[in-house]
């Protein structure tokens, strides 16, 4: 249940004949396999490579975790860890408890829980190295690392083992490492225990070296601007869906910033400001007027902050907010508008436009190709009629990468002007 609370599919790999016994106990999707490990280890092991192999098949995300772990994520959180992996590989350090997970502690030799794309698969050989048994949860991290994929080591507790008595001899340890050693090219003539333990301290300090490991929870997107951007360097920032100010107010304080701040409904304004260029605009993916549709009323008041070019969907029936008058705005895309105002680089884009964001990109190609950083919303649930996804907005920005990521919005990297 824990990984269904984490927004996941379930899907179990057996064989054949373990799914006739387990089907009427566990309400998963079961994947008969029937090349496994059993005629070296004796039992139905699944090879890391079948599970890389069916990723790819069904060109896929897989989190690929041993059967004892439970996950205490939301599907936000393994979507945020998704998202900072993309390309690469996370992997997951358990924390074992007996019984009480509050004094569980990190494990610190196996792993338990990988997540990566089956685009990655060819990266993994064929060999007996199985899911439950020895080594091969240093398989993967060591391919991606030494492949030059980045590796991401979820080590906050999120994934958690009760103790239990060990499933595997140090006879199949030392088999194991001998075989690592054999498809990594590792271990020449001298396959000793010792020389295998000597093999399992260096892979692991091989990709020790190039993990990264993020936060449990990601960093306040205040907090990241005004450290990021705190140099004396003059900078320009567009702000879409300035509101009243609130956000405007703490950037303008920011060392030699220029903020251009559109806002199209005519109930919201702010405090003039030196610094700040105030324009009455919709956002959109063509100039001209647009059709714009009031947010009314919202947790008992007056609601002005879900206004949008865009209709209301799946917003009515997660968001108390009820909608009113359609008005029309001037519209104008990004690419209009800093081809006009001659701008030319910009540094931070800071976009709350309510469910625009495709057209927000399509209008805006050229001046998203000469952005560093865009902070926007995003929703995966179309909160307005065709709402653009997060993996939409992945697609149509190629260049940019994800950085960070919350519950409702995502900041991206431009990866061609990094710096």
């Amino acid at each position: 249940d824990s990984w269904r609370n984490a927004g996941l599919r379930v899907c179990s790999f057996n064989h054949p004949s373990e799914i006739l016994a387990l089907n009427s106990r566990y309400d998963v999707d079961w994947v008969p396999v029937e090349t496994t490990s059993a005629d070296v280890f004796g039992n139905y092991y699944i090879p890391v490579k079948v599970v890389a192999d069916w990723a790819e098949q069904h060109d896929v995300m897989v989190l690929l975790i041993n059967a004892d772990i439970e996950l205490q994520m939301t599907s936000w959180e393994i979507k945020r860890v998704r998202w900072l992996a993309h390309g690469g590989l996370s992997y997951f350090v358990r924390h074992n408890h007996s019984g009480n997970v509050t004094r569980a502690s990190p494990e610190p030799y196996g792993i338990d829980a990988f997540l990566f794309h089956g685009r990655d698969a060819a990266l993994v050989p064929n060999s007996f190295l199985s899911i439950g048994q020895p080594f091969w949860d240093y398989l993967l991290p060591y391919l991606f690392v030494t492949h030059g994929r980045h590796i991401w080591a979820v080590e906050f507790p999120a994934a958690f083992h009760r103790v239990h008595g060990c499933q595997w001899s140090w006879e199949n340890w030392h088999r194991c490492a001998k075989e690592f050693g054999r498809i990594t090219g590792m271990l020449g003539s001298e396959q000793s225990m010792e020389d295998c333990v000597a093999l399992s301290l260096q892979v692991r300090q091989t990709f020790d070296r190039g993990k990264v490991s993020p936060p449990a929870q990601p960093r306040p997107i205040r907090e990241w601007v005004e450290w990021k951007f705190r140099n004396s360097e003059p900078k320009t920032f567009l702000e879409l869906g300035s509101h009243l100010g609130t956000d405007t107010a703490w950037m303008a304080t920011l060392p030699h910033v220029t903020i251009h701040a559109f806002e199209p409904d005519p109930r919201n304004n702010q405090p003039v400001r030196s610094n700040v260029i105030q324009r009455r605009l919709a956002v959109g993916a063509s100039d001209g007027r647009s059709p714009f549709i009031l947010s009314e009323y919202g947790w008992g008041q007056k609601w002005t902050h879900s206004s949008s070019i865009k209709k209301p969907k799946n917003h009515l029936h997660r968001y108390p907010v009820t909608f009113g008058d359609t008005i029309e705005v001037e519209a104008i895309t990004l690419d209009t508008y800093c081809r006009t105002e001659g701008v030319e680089q910009i540094d931070f884009i800071w976009a709350d436009i309510e469910g625009a964001e495709g057209e927000m990109i399509r209008g805006g190609e050229r001046t998203l190709r000469n952005t560093r950083y865009l902070f926007t919303e995003y929703s995966d649930d179309e909160l307005y009629e065709g709402q653009a996804s997060l993996p939409e907005i992945m697609n149509m920005l190629p260049d940019f990468r994800v950085i960070e990521l919350w519950a409702d919005d995502v900041l991206l990297e431009n990866r061609a002007l990094a710096r």
